[in-house]
């Protein structure tokens, strides 16, 4: 073959291979428009691979239907972003895209991932398996994704998960897994979130929420677990061991027979959201009646509470705290309230017993074995006028002045003629305060010591000062002469 031949054979594969290359899904303007960097196509009909022009960084199929997603179904494009959405896509296999960060693929009929789907996307953020027909969970699935933000599983048909699922997930803060066939959750599933901060349920199958699968969420704000007509009880410290929770949503839950009262703890509470969901109106669940009239209650939708309460006021209860804040730090002279809330019908009398045997008594009628006692007294009955700490209405004891004579072990006693119950709540002093005691008499200390030595070299410079501008004489040294007639030999007598 001559040179000729060869030259003319190169441009001829050169101009083919950039007819080829130029052939993109863009070509077809009817279902697709590129524009920069994104593809978008609607209803496109193409099997094989998908050409993209080069660059090419988003992606966004609607009803685009292919059954298989794997590493080779686009061709070019470096990709960022892959939403692929009502495809009718069922299995999807390993997906080799390193610059990854989103990818949707909701709404489609997908019941198979590869257990490798996600090993080479180390920096993916953003997942939506939703609305599909994931049935099995590897606990492998996220292994290799510690970049993960944000995971939405609901409405698919899995019936629990494992323990393993979110284990490398670490850094993940959008949740959602709700399906009607989710009734199980592993010990452990998610108590690796630390930075949860959204967690949906809905729609599950769950009877009992247990802290023990949960974990202790301090950045979790908000919880929904509508539609979860199976649910009857939440378990206290799922509530309590996430004390920044802003928003719980309970609406269409049917009845649930026990409310967790560590509502009470959330202080940042916004709204507790229950339309078409009721209590069941037992001495267990009587704490809420006191919250919901609270002038800080957050409830919303309780269409029935009338309901409750009428009932809850014909049945007897024995007396149960159900909240109070201990441990509980107070800096010195400040004020401070320590809580006891409780619930019995009939309203319970309150008991205090202080560090240093002081008793308050609050409601005291409601026990007729106390009813007879001085409101405030020591112990041995004789009444004394309390100068730091008064208790109120609620039972709640008051600090009016922080002392280290306060420093101990309150206990709260409640009691009706149906039974009793106490509780003890620590009260310590803010260490802080005595450290910066510490720390300022430290520092007095060093700055005297300072300013002393600093003194001394200014006086002894300024005197040097005065003998070289002979304002002051030089101090002579005596001469060995003076320093002899200064010391005159002793004489002693010659028969010594």
């Amino acid at each position: 073959m001559d040179s000729l031949t060869i030259i003319l054979t190169t441009i001829i594969l050169h101009k083919l291979t950039n007819v080829v290359e130029s052939t993109t899904v863009c070509d077809n303007e009817s279902a697709c428009n590129c524009v920069n960097n994104t593809v978008s196509c609607t209803m496109l009909q193409q099997d094989g691979v998908f050409v993209l022009p080069n660059g090419t960084e988003i992606v966004h199929f609607d009803n685009v239907p292919i059954t298989i997603v794997n590493n080779s179904t686009f061709a070019n494009g470096k990709l960022q972003k892959i939403t692929w959405v009502a495809s009718k896509i069922e299995l999807v296999e390993a997906l080799n895209h390193n610059d990854l960060k989103y990818l949707d693929l909701s709404r489609n009929n997908i019941f198979k991932l590869s257990d490798d789907i996600f090993h080479n996307c180390l920096h993916l953020e953003y997942v939506d398996l939703s609305d599909n027909q994931l049935n099995i969970l590897s606990d492998d699935l996220f292994l290799h994704t510690s970049s993960l933000r944000v995971i939405n599983l609901e409405k698919n048909i899995f019936n629990s998960i494992s323990k393993n699922l979110f284990k490398h997930t670490i850094n993940l803060k959008n949740l959602s897994i709700g399906n009607p066939n989710l009734t199980f959750l592993d010990k452990n599933a998610m108590t690796n979130l630390y930075k949860l901060e959204y967690l949906s349920i809905e729609n599950c199958g769950i009877r009992n929420l247990n802290q023990s699968s949960f974990g202790v969420h301090v950045y979790l704000y908000s919880i929904l677990l509508n539609n979860c007509t199976h649910l009857t009880s939440i378990d206290n410290d799922f509530i309590g061991s996430s004390l920044n929770l802003r928003i719980i949503e309970l609406n269409n839950c049917g009845t649930i027979d026990s409310l967790p009262p560590s509502i009470v703890s959330l202080k940042n509470l916004q709204y507790l959201r229950m339309s078409n969901t009721q209590i069941q109106p037992n001495c267990q669940n009587g704490w809420f009646s006191q919250w919901f009239n609270n002038e800080t209650t957050t409830v919303v939708g309780y269409e029935k509470y009338s309901n409750f309460i009428e009932t809850l006021n014909e049945i007897n209860c024995p007396p149960k705290i159900y909240y109070t804040n201990s441990p509980i730090t107070l800096q010195l002279t400040k004020k401070g309230i320590i809580n006891c809330m409780a619930y019995g019908n009939p309203l319970p009398a309150f008991t205090w017993l202080a560090p240093g045997g002081l008793t308050f008594h609050e409601n005291k009628q409601a026990d007729m074995d106390i009813a007879h006692h001085p409101n405030i007294h020591n112990w041995d009955l004789n009444q004394i006028v309390s100068q730091s700490l008064i208790t109120d209405k609620n039972g709640s004891l008051h600090i009016l002045r922080m002392l280290r004579t306060h420093i101990g072990n309150y206990t709260c006693y409640v009691s009706n003629k149906y039974g009793n119950s106490s509780k003890t709540v620590e009260v310590h002093l803010d260490s802080g305060v005595f450290f910066n005691i510490k720390i300022n008499a430290l520092l007095l200390g060093i700055s005297s010591a300072l300013g002393f030595l600093m003194l001394t070299i200014l006086c002894c410079a300024f005197k040097l000062l005065l003998i070289r501008l002979n304002c002051m004489k030089k101090r002579s040294q005596p001469t060995e002469t003076e320093m002899g007639s200064a010391e005159k030999p002793k004489i002693f007598p010659a028969n010594v």
